[in-house]
């Protein structure tokens, strides 16, 4: 069962979180809120990658980079970014990624980046699923400051990649982040766009 935080943002299985060892924490995208509910009640210190665009501005660039986020290109691998969250889980650091690399438009997933099975394999960190919902409600596209919404924060159980291809090791993150959503947000979302 979930509980409400302080932060109006209904919580479940954060106990599962391992206190320490690298973590590669890995969520469905539904909204630029996402990342700030991981920051508001994820229970270790987190680092992010975040869209290379977001970085050209200098203000913008500043604050993501106090908040452990640093760049990568999307649509292509990107060794430096790779470099980067190798170094965060290489020292024992939580990594949150996105692996569908966009923001899906409402319901339904996206396909998982084979990326996220490379580092996985090539790391051996923890990976931690999660699922959240309802920020795509509280911050919708366009929309430049949040309103009421419920939010819905789920982590499942921490597991390790063992053998497998890159993409084969993706496909099972996705299928057990899916299985923290409701079942509107496990749908493919290619149908919705």
């Amino acid at each position: 069962m979930g509980h409400l935080s302080p932060g109006g943002v209904d919580v479940a299985g954060l106990d599962l979180v391992p206190a320490r060892g690298p973590l590669l924490v890995c969520s469905n995208h539904l909204s630029n809120l996402d990342p700030l509910v991981f920051g508001a009640v994820f229970p270790r210190v987190m680092h992010a990658m975040a869209k290379a665009e977001m970085f050209d501005n200098p203000w913008l660039r500043r604050y993501l980079e106090q908040c452990n986020c640093f760049p990568v290109r999307r649509g292509a691998p990107d060794r430096r970014a790779l470099r980067s969250a190798r170094a965060v889980l290489d020292s024992g650091g939580s990594l949150v990624v996105f692996p569908e690399g966009h923001r899906s438009y409402g319901a339904g997933m996206l396909p998982f980046e084979p990326g996220i099975g490379f580092l996985a394999i090539q790391t051996g960190a923890t990976i931690i699923p999660c699922g959240v919902w309802g920020t795509e409600a509280a911050l919708p596209r366009g929309r430049l400051l949040p309103r009421r919404a419920k939010i819905h924060f789920r982590v499942g159980t921490p597991y390790r990649a063992v053998g497998g291809r890159p993409q084969e090791v993706s496909e099972e993150i996705q299928r057990r982040v899916s299985e923290l959503l409701p079942t509107r947000y496990r749908e493919s979302a290619d149908r919705n766009q």
